[in-house]
């Protein structure tokens, strides 16, 4: 009856999290070397079901499972993947929306479409982004132009076409361009009559303003690309569901 009691108590919560953590490891390394590597749908499949079945009957405080669920971890990952709107399409999301509600059916044992779809896109938009990217920062910027861009991802749409896309990156990058630039004209104002500073020309200092700008953003994307692997994403994607779940529990 002790025994019973202490099980039925909080205190043992830390206990059945440990315990299922120990057997999940376990179990999924020897999965690992029984599954064939070449075969992602498989593996994908036996891990997002097992995730689903602990989900369900381990954990402590259960959502349903459901329609609702599914929509909500869609919007999640669509959100992981591509938080700041600038990488995916509109008529990417609204081909998407089709997965909406299957989700929860694909944890519950249906075949994996909804990752395996959304992510071959998602990879193909992002080598055309880095593209765009190099292609907007080979050629100087006119700041006499009057532009604006609104900065915050939430109150902008996904963009509607790819000149919208393009449009969106480019005044990004200008702005991060122009911040620099500034920085710099100030910079040789303020040391322009000390002994030995070498005063730079405007088009010198826009030039290496974007210079600057383009090893960071090259740094990002190369970053971004090597962890973002189809493991890496299928991840991401497992972490939608359980921080949806629980937002305390990952995978």
């Amino acid at each position: 009856q002790k025994i019973a009691q202490f099980m039925m108590s909080k205190k043992f919560i830390p206990v059945i999290l440990v315990l299922t953590a120990a057997s999940f490891f376990i179990a999924f390394q020897s999965q690992g070397r029984n599954d064939n590597d070449d075969n992602p749908k498989s593996r994908y499949a036996k891990i997002l079901r097992n995730v689903g079945i602990l989900l369900e009957e381990g954990h402590y405080s259960p959502k349903k499972i459901d329609d609702a669920f599914s929509k909500e971890v869609f919007h999640k990952f669509i959100d992981e993947l591509d938080g700041e709107k600038n990488i995916l399409l509109k008529s990417d999301i609204e081909g998407f929306k089709k997965y909406e509600n299957v989700i929860d059916n694909e944890i519950h044992g249906a075949p994996i479409e909804s990752f395996f779809d959304i992510n071959t896109v998602y990879l193909k938009r992002l080598n055309e982004v880095t593209v765009l990217y190099k292609e907007i920062l080979a050629k100087p910027f006119d700041f006499t132009i009057n532009e604006d861009i609104q900065m915050d991802a939430e109150k902008r749409s996904f963009p509607s076409s790819e000149k919208e896309r393009y449009d969106i990156l480019r005044k990004g990058v200008k702005y991060a361009v122009l911040d620099r630039y500034v920085n710099m004209q100030d910079d040789r104002d303020k040391n322009k009559d000390k002994k030995d500073f070498k005063v730079k020309a405007d088009s010198t200092l826009e030039r290496e303003a974007r210079e600057q700008v383009s090893k960071q953003i090259n740094r990002y994307l190369a970053t971004k690309k090597n962890r973002e692997t189809n493991d890496e994403n299928f991840s991401t994607f497992v972490n939608a569901i359980t921080s949806t779940m629980d937002p305390h529990t990952t995978y």
